[in-house]
Formats: structure tokens, sequence, C-alpha cells
């Protein structure tokens, strides 16, 4: 499988619905593979939340090779895709399947559109919630908020904890 030509549609898709930052690509990213799509990208918790060095590689691979742009300026990197992009990758895109393409296109609809901040409390709230379940621990509402109060501290009030299990919830993410 090719990462960085599977990434293209991806990045494709999102700057329809807004130009994304990194922070932004790594959450959608994250969501996308959550929802069963297999990019090959691993994750651990950052500063941000749930963070692929693998992807941050891509991404500046994808930039030497002009398929793309992050720009600096501003409080974000955001990242475009360039004109020129297009045509360097055409025919080395790896599309989706057609049992990945209406997963893909659901994570677009529900996601894609939110801000870097939500974002990051959806993402980092499922993380904790798949690492306790991996550790075999209790993953119960409470043990969640817990868990991202230990690695946020006061950056997201519970109420915020709770709303991003209630759309995990409802989304299939999580089943408690």
């Amino acid at each position: 499988m090719n990462k960085l030509g599977r990434l293209i549609p991806i990045i494709r898709e999102i700057s329809r619905v807004q130009k994304p930052g990194k922070k932004t690509l790594q959450k959608l990213v994250y969501l996308i593979e959550r929802k069963g799509i297999k990019l090959g990208f691993d994750y651990s918790i950052h500063y941000y939340g749930p963070y692929s060095s693998g992807l941050d590689y891509a991404i500046h691979r994808l930039e030497m090779q002009g398929v793309l742009k992050i720009n600096t300026e501003g409080m974000t990197h955001q990242i475009v895709l360039t004109e020129d992009g297009g045509l360097i990758w055409e025919g080395e895109e790896e599309t989706l399947s057609g049992e990945e393409l209406p997963l893909f296109e659901d994570v677009i609809a529900k996601f894609a559109a939110k801000s870097a901040y939500d974002l990051e409390i959806i993402t980092t709230t499922d993380y904790v919630a798949q690492q306790l379940k991996a550790n075999g621990e209790s993953w119960d509402h409470d043990s969640i908020v817990k868990g991202v109060k230990k690695i946020k501290g006061d950056k997201f009030t519970q109420e915020k904890i709770e709303e991003a299990i209630a759309i995990l919830q409802k989304e299939g993410y999580l089943e408690l």
C-alpha cells in the first residue's frame, strides 16, 4: 500500500470543506483510520492529542515532491494541494475501495468542518478509551473522563469531555 498515494485524495476531500492545518489533518486521518480504513499510520499521545510521526513525515514528503505546500504564515501550518501536485501524482493515487468509501465519506461529513480544538478533544477522548481498553483497564465513562483530565489537565471542561464521549458513541467509535 502506498501511504502517500492514499493520502492525496483524503487531503483533497478535506480541503473541499476547509483548509486544514497539520493538527486538523492529523486528527481527521486518525478518525478515518479508527473508522476502519487502514492507512498504516501509528499514533501516540502528543501535546495536541493523537499524533503520528509517520503521517507528519508523509506530509513533508509530499511537500518536497511538490504535491502540496505547507503555509507557515499565521497561527497554523495550513496544508494546500498544489495545482501541479495533481499532475505529478496523476495515476499514482490509490483510491479507496468500495467498502472504504462510505466510511471515509461519513468521517468527512461528520468531522471535516470541526475546528482543530474540537477535533483535539474528540480524538484525545477516543485515544484514552482505546488505550484503557487495550490495557485491559476499565474504560467506562468515568475512567475516560479521568484519563483525558490526566493528559489535558484543565484544558477541557468535564462538559466538553462528556460531549466528546457522546459524539464518539453516536458515531460508533465507542460502545460503553
